[in-house]
């Protein structure tokens, strides 16, 4: 899929899912994970009550970032069921970004396989070696204590603690956030080493 600027989201691979553009096709199986209260907890919108809510949904986040010709979130599609179980990406950056915000949405039935890391990993090398960034930050709540400790094996290096107001209000605000942090040269470094070993 190429956007207004010709970038093409091209599909990515890992070894247990495929990375591919959202398509509204992906509907039903995004609002089986948007649907549920633990997914979008942290997130700045309300759990989708409706596919309709999920379609709207694809339109705004997904399509209409493509179009406009950013670089955004992947349908995260599991090879051996063959079905879309979460998102992942960058924030919505611009193809002369030099940073870039990950994130990662999981279905809670696919929790527990680390997946999370494999996807990650690929991110990294999609981010550094595809996009030419220079900078990867991740930011985790802090109950999650699970992707603090994931990003920390991976190579990310913690920056701050920062407190943020959410939108939602079953969330007592402000909550403490921590931001960390990959660069480019970092993540070279490891690699070399990585394959030294």
């Amino acid at each position: 899929m190429y956007n207004s600027n010709g970038f093409e989201m091209k599909i990515l691979e890992t070894k247990r899912c495929i990375l591919r553009p959202v398509s509204l096709k992906d509907a039903p199986n995004l609002f089986d994970y948007y649907k549920q209260d633990i997914v979008v907890k942290y997130l700045p919108f309300k759990k989708h009550e409706t596919i309709f809510d999920t379609e709207k949904f694809i339109r705004l986040f997904f399509l209409k970032n493509y179009n406009e010709g950013k670089i955004g979130h992947y349908a995260i599609v599991l090879k051996k069921e063959n079905k879309v179980i979460g998102n992942v990406g960058f924030n919505n950056i611009s193809i002369s970004s030099k940073k870039g915000e990950m994130g990662i949405c999981i279905n809670p039935s696919y929790w527990g396989y680390d997946l999370s890391t494999e996807l990650a990993e690929e991110m990294l090398r999609y981010g550094f070696n595809d996009l030419n960034l220079e900078k990867i930050i991740a930011i985790t709540f802090e109950d999650n204590t699970y992707s603090q400790k994931a990003l920390e094996n991976l190579g990310f290096h913690y920056v701050k603690t920062f407190n943020k107001n959410l939108k939602s209000k079953k969330i007592r605000n402000p909550i403490k956030c921590h931001e960390y942090e990959m660069l480019k040269i970092n993540y070279i470094n490891k690699f070399k080493l990585y394959k030294k070993g």
